[in-house]
């Protein structure tokens, strides 16, 4: 099988991940197709399958629950109610750049990456309300501050799963 350099997948794993982020910023609910093709090009970014797909199921519910949480304690409103598919599918494509271009990050140490993931994704939220793709329902230092210890908390579980399938097992392939 013909395998590009690693540098290479991981510029073409960040490249990836931001049209799929553009995608889900612009056109939301009508890019689904569009950004599940995203998500299985970023898999095919990665050598070791088994494990990627194994971190995208036990991350994803992580991540879905932050939204979930998010709409029904009445941080954030979407238009269609409840958590949108093309947000469930953007947590996909953030979950595939872990081992990637969000490597760095992930395995900081001392768990730094959890704070710099937990200071800067609500920023991403900001922009999008912004924008009006969702509401945000509470002030905005409130929102920050929520949001953040969110992410600083769903962060640490990720990393932690990261730890145990990349650094730590060797029975996943």
């Amino acid at each position: 099988m013909f395998l590009l350099p690693a540098s290479i997948r991981l510029i073409i794993n960040f490249l990836l991940f931001q049209a799929c982020w553009m995608l889900a910023f612009l056109y939301q609910g009508e890019a689904t197709w569009a950004m599940l093709i995203l998500c299985l090009l970023l898999l095919f970014t990665h050598k070791k399958y088994c494990k990627q797909l194994t971190l995208l199921a036990l991350s994803l519910p992580l991540g879905i629950g932050i939204e979930y949480l998010s709409v029904y304690s009445g941080l954030i409103a979407h238009p269609e109610g409840t958590v949108p598919f093309w947000l469930m599918i953007l947590w996909m494509a953030f979950i595939l750049t872990f081992d990637s271009s969000l490597k760095a990050i992930i395995t900081l140490p001392n768990r730094l990456g959890t704070a710099v993931i937990g200071l800067f994704a609500p920023a991403s939220y900001l922009a999008a309300a912004n924008f009006g793709v969702f509401d945000i329902l509470v002030p905005i230092i409130q929102f920050y501050v929520t949001f953040s210890v969110l992410w600083l908390v769903c962060t640490l579980f990720f990393i932690i799963i990261y730890d145990w399938l990349f650094t730590k097992s060797k029975f996943i392939a």
